[in-house]
């Protein structure tokens, strides 16, 4: 029994310690040393008709950097209202570039964004960001929530109706 309490013991601590471990990247070419980039982020899902989509960018050079945020669409079923967002980022921080933009349809849409520097040169690799867009869930998850809170309160009404017959 002492060596069972023993060995979880040690695999706690052991679990514990590698845990504790920075990760590193696979290879040099995935950091970026003093640069400006927009951060690559997970898919955003989209479920209303307008919206704000947020453009993460960092700046991990020395000094403060003025840069233009680009975003379009690869599809007409998202339409950006905005296209260009000029940003002044400080060192070492992240900002997030706001672009309004409408939902016209549902489906899966790439939104493609790239910095360009205030005379026109493009600054790194353009970002693709997927989005999957579902405008019309908001409505019915509304309809939803309202048809089972009217259901409750027919059934509350119903209950009490029916009390106060037999009291």
């Amino acid at each position: 029994m002492k060596k069972v309490v023993l060995a979880i013991i040690v695999g706690l601590a052991t679990s514990t310690l590698l845990a504790a471990v920075p990760s590193f990247p696979a290879s040099a070419a995935d950091t970026d040393t003093g640069a400006v980039s927009i951060v690559k982020g997970s898919t955003i899902n989209l479920v209303s008709r307008e919206s704000s989509l947020p453009v993460a960018v960092t700046n991990t050079l020395l000094g403060e950097v003025r840069v233009i945020v680009n975003l379009t669409s690869s599809s007409a079923k998202v339409l950006v209202e905005d296209s260009t967002f000029q940003l002044t980022i400080p060192a070492g921080t992240t900002i997030n570039a706001q672009f309004p933009i409408r939902a016209i349809a549902s489906g899966d849409v790439v939104m493609v964004a790239w910095l360009t520097s205030l005379s026109g040169i493009e600054l790194g690799k353009r970002v693709p960001i997927n989005l999957t867009v579902n405008p019309d869930i908001e409505t019915a998850a509304i309809v939803l929530f309202l048809s089972f809170v009217a259901v409750l309160i027919v059934v509350g009404v119903y209950r009490t109706v029916r009390r106060r017959k037999t009291a």
